[in-house]
């Protein structure tokens, strides 16, 4: 039935690749042009040449494509983009597109994922663990989850006092959030189920052109999950745009209204900068080092297809590469620790030790349970079922294919009965109140398997990760993946809530009222606290949450990589960072939204001169 299933997922390809899903302006040639209009290949800079822009971004993922339309929608700059990677929506067809789909996520092929694999986690077996990590116009916006959210008030405000700069704190952050944005209500005619609590409040009627809003498809197994949390005691939150996340929610996602289709930073920013700017891109071109005169930044060496030449920028080079490529693309090119750089013949530009430190992730896990109500695991395992959803997407744009596999979040605080040891007390109660110690997942999907019948998976994400990892080299081509050492599960505290999260989870699905069969993950086994440890180290997987491998601070933190404009320090000019690498500490939550906040707020630094 499996195989049955997917190929009646494979024929969705073929035959959605053919007709084409795009709505309004079509990409990749656009529609037919008249004699006036803009070609779409106009975009596009000739390879191989050496070129001189005003600003020269490299990384044309979340943040990238978003500062490079706001630059050059002011119409007072040039601005070229390097990527690394193509489209993504050629590259990978409709499983990067359609919502439901995303549940094939590590089966991405190589050509819009990077494959990075970390170094052996010895406080988890000795394991080396895929983590993902887009390689194509969008970055990992074209491979995430989706969900859209903002961290809580409390967050920024400490970001706002580790950097010395208030304008960090959520008050003011709130406009950066809103001017990305375009939000649209849940359309309950196609979609069903519960109404989703939401505060529309907090988004500007005339923001984008990232579209935000809810999958046309309510799971009907998400009832159940959601009868479960209020017989608990939980409350609906519709604040997880405003600030507050405790108590459970239905998340809006980074998803097309109309066609329900993924909208990644290339869809929204970048589309919108091909249609109106004078942007140029140059795809599936790798940076392979900044250049220096002295320590000014003067442009990038850049390689296409085996060509390698200078893109020249008068006034910034603005990397935004991502929490790995960027340390990495600082080290190679001479910025960062001195050590480091002499062990590999790297001629040191700037001694800067933090570049690679401080890297942050949320880890967790998920869990699998069998359930006698309707998943979304039958996408992968009943052909009939399949096919029956196919034709009601291209129909309308609506039904199971519009919806990821989750409606619902939960955060919470661990009961008060916990049984915690004091250091782990004391480690969580350094945070805010109003921060989370956990985040579930209701998966109503889980990992496809070989059974048929229907499953949820609730995952659990450490919202106050205590362990931090690093993002360092050991070679001086950037064609090579960096090392990347999470250290996920590395503190005792990590480990404590890992182990009692698992407790929790087990609480919630019997609330659902539907499990029908034993725990499939971890398993009815699995029960004292030694034995739920080791099965987490086996289990903890990324939630791609990376942050602060460059991070902002102060002039005077030894381990600052950038000030709170996002210039390199040490001494360097000419050259900025902004991306998800110069979080000081991650929110709790998806840390999506914050990427592209910061992308707006840094872009109007560089417009106004900061």
């Amino acid at each position: 039935m499996r195989t049955a299933a997917y190929r009646a997922i494979g024929l969705a390809f073929a035959i959605g690749s053919a007709l084409g899903d795009r709505q309004g302006d079509s990409q990749y040639g656009g529609p037919r042009q008249g004699a006036s209009s803009k070609l779409y290949s106009s975009s596009f800079d000739l390879p191989s040449t050496d070129k001189t822009f005003d600003y020269v971004v490299v990384g044309g993922g979340t943040a990238g494509l978003t500062v490079a339309l706001r630059l050059a929608e002011s119409r007072t700059a040039s601005v070229a983009v390097v990527e690394a990677g193509g489209f993504y929506e050629i590259d990978a067809g409709n499983f990067s597109e359609i919502p439901a789909y995303e549940s094939l996520f590590t089966q991405a092929p190589p050509s819009i994922d990077w494959k990075i694999f970390t170094t052996h986690q010895s406080q988890l077996g000795d394991r080396s663990v895929f983590y993902s990590q887009g390689k194509c116009l969008g970055g990992s916006t074209c491979r995430n989850g989706m969900a859209y959210q903002r961290g809580t008030i409390s967050s920024y405000q400490l970001w706002a006092d580790a950097v010395g700069d208030q304008s960090f704190v959520f008050s003011n952050l709130l406009q950066y959030f809103k001017k990305s944005v375009k939000f649209t209500p849940p359309n309950y005619a196609k979609r069903g189920g519960a109404p989703a609590a939401y505060d529309s409040t907090v988004f500007n009627p005339s923001g984008g052109p990232l579209e935000v809003s809810f999958w046309n498809y309510f799971v009907p197994v998400s009832q159940n999950i959601r009868d479960g949390l209020q017989k608990l005691g939980f409350l609906e939150n519709g604040n997880i745009q405003s600030g507050s996340l405790l108590g459970f929610a239905q998340f809006p996602a980074t998803v097309q209204a109309e066609a329900q289709i993924r909208d990644s930073s290339e869809t929204s920013f970048l589309q919108t900068a091909i249609r109106e700017t004078d942007l140029q891109v140059y795809q599936r071109t790798l940076a392979k080092k900044i250049l220096f005169n002295g320590k000014t930044a003067t442009g990038v060496l850049v390689n296409t297809a085996g060509l390698t030449y200078t893109l020249s920028a008068r006034k910034e080079v603005v990397l935004a590469a991502g929490p790995f490529r960027s340390p990495q693309l600082l080290m190679v090119s001479g910025v960062g620790p001195a050590a480091k750089l002499q062990q590999l013949n790297i001629p040191v530009v700037a001694d800067l030790p933090g570049v690679g430190q401080n890297f942050s992730d949320h880890p967790g896990y998920g869990t699998l349970y069998p359930v006698n109500a309707v998943s979304q695991h039958r996408l992968f395992s009943d052909a009939t079922y399949a096919a029956k959803a196919y034709e009601q997407f291209y129909a309308d744009r609506s039904g199971p294919l519009t919806a990821f596999a989750s409606n619902y979040l939960l955060w919470e605080h661990l009961p008060n009965t916990t049984t915690l040891s004091a250091s782990t007390h004391s480690d969580l109660a350094a945070f805010p109140s109003d921060w989370p110690d956990v985040q579930y997942i209701f998966n109503c999907a889980g990992p496809p398997t070989n059974n048929t019948g229907d499953f949820i998976s609730i995952g659990v994400v450490l919202m106050k990760p205590t362990s931090r990892g690093s993002v360092t080299i050991n070679s001086t081509d950037t064609a090579d993946n960096p090392l990347v050492d999470v250290q996920w599960f590395a503190s005792s505290t990590d480990q404590e809530v890992g182990v009692k999260a698992l407790e929790r989870v087990r609480v919630f699905a019997n609330a659902a009222g539907v499990i029908s069969g034993p725990e499939i993950m971890p398993g009815p086994g699995v029960q004292t606290d030694a034995q739920i440890l080791d099965w987490v180290k086996s289990a903890a997987i990324p939630s791609h949450h990376a942050v602060g491998s460059c991070k902002m601070g102060r002039s005077s933190d030894a381990f600052a990589v950038v000030d709170s404009k996002g210039h390199v320090l040490g001494g360097i000019s000419h050259l900025r960072i902004v991306d998800a690498s110069i979080m000081p500490l991650l929110p709790p939550g998806q840390p999506m939204s914050t990427v592209y906040m910061i992308a707006e707020k840094l872009a109007e630094d560089i417009l106004n001169g900061n």
